[in-house]
């Protein structure tokens, strides 16, 4: 079984409020990298779906910093005059904010921050030396003034990935980044591939050690409505802890997937391929069980309508209700077996209806399309309605 929890890299504070929101649909847990003292400063829908879950662990980086730590100073002394050619610190603008995930090639663009109790003395000394680091203290966190190791943020970016796989080896957890273009957070952080990557003489990874987090979020946001920015943070919570059965074999049905790919594309080294290959896996164990169990769902809503339009033909429905409300004698009587009949149609069908979703590997997937999918007043409360008559999810 999966362990459901994941790493967050290469920051400390989840960026994309909605891309914080499909994460939570999936990770038990959402581990990120926090060194000590940093003043952590979330937003509030990232605080509210910790609050009602306890979604987040913060782990500190310093043990795997001192660990990576010798591998980028021997990269740096290898390499110096090459390096900094590409990341010299000096007459650039610092800003704490890294803006996008930075291309590995010369760069003017503004330096980032790296927090000292993450960058160990010896490999400061030796940026420093170097040419490629320097200490401030301009920049804040929210209102209070912190320090930064300043670098380019190709080597802030490079040096975050390498304490995650390093984390990541400690604790058992599956980096997962909102950034597109992070680098793969396994694969060894030797000095060779440090300096190779820094200076952009590397092929990108294959991507397996992303495998299982990028499964887990393409059948999320295949579900997903367009505008997640919109659904209340509460409603996230209430879907992890109301459907926590469905939660944990959807969680299987993604590790079996994740199981598939990597066990067919151990040979395989070109990067298009072992995509092909992740989607394969993803539309046999996730997408095509989802349209099945979708399609069966209907056919109940469909056999449900047909069998209370027909236990009476000789009755029209609509005309037994209204003698019903009106108190119209034998007719009253007709409606109400209809009724009662209709009824426990309808709880049978729920029983079996919620059978199938309990025990569907992407029943999960379905109770989050169906809770989370767009609705006005009027059809929120008509949903309320079909699921206690048993034709809704």
């Amino acid at each position: 079984m999966a362990l459901q929890t994941g790493l967050y890299y290469p920051y400390v504070h989840l960026r994309d409020e909605t891309w914080a929101k499909a994460a939570a649909l999936y990770w038990r847990n959402l581990a990120r990298v926090v060194p000590e003292g940093f003043p952590v400063r979330d937003h509030a829908v990232v605080k509210e779906l910790n609050e009602g879950s306890g979604f987040l662990i913060d782990r500190d980086p310093r043990p795997a910093a001192v660990a990576v730590a010798p591998a980028f100073v021997a990269a740096v002394r290898d390499n110096a005059e090459a390096l900094r050619a590409r990341f010299d610190v000096e007459d650039r603008r610092f800003t704490s904010r890294w803006q996008s995930a930075p291309m590995l090639a010369p760069s003017t663009r503004d330096l980032t921050g790296l927090y000292p109790e993450e960058v160990p003395e010896e490999l400061e000394e030796t940026l420093r030396e170097a040419g490629l680091a320097y200490r401030d203290w301009r920049q804040t966190v929210g209102d209070q003034q912190v320090s930064w190791v300043v670098v380019d943020p190709a080597f802030a970016w490079a040096y975050k990935c390498a304490i995650t796989e390093e984390l990541a080896r400690r604790t058992a957890f599956t980096p997962v980044t909102d950034q597109l273009d992070a680098y793969t957070a396994g694969g060894g952080w030797s000095a060779g591939r440090i300096a190779d990557t820094l200076l952009g003489r590397t092929v990108p990874a294959v991507g397996r050690d992303t495998a299982e987090s990028r499964m887990a979020m393409m059948a999320v946001k295949c579900v997903l409505p367009a505008d997640l920015r919109h659904v209340p943070a509460d409603k996230i919570v209430r879907l992890r802890t109301d459907y926590a059965d469905e939660f944990t074999a959807f969680s299987a049905a993604v590790e079996a997937a994740t199981a598939d790919v990597l066990g067919a594309t151990q040979q395989v080294t070109d990067r298009a391929a072992f995509e092909l290959h992740l989607q394969g896996a993803f539309d046999h164990h996730l997408a095509l069980p989802l349209d099945k169990l979708r399609k069966a769902i209907n056919g109940l809503k469909l056999d449900t309508v047909y069998t209370t339009l027909t236990i009476r033909p000789e009755v029209s429905v609509p005309g037994a209700g209204l003698a019903w409300l009106l108190g119209g004698g034998t007719a009253t009587a007709v409606g109400t077996g209809i009724a009662f009949a209709a009824l426990a149609t309808r709880q049978a069908v729920a029983r079996e209806r919620d059978s199938m979703v309990a025990s569907s590997p992407v029943g999960y997937l379905l109770r989050v399309e169906k809770e989370l999918k767009p609705a006005t007043v009027l059809k929120r409360a008509g949903r309320v309605l079909a699921r206690t008559a048993g034709v809704g999810i």
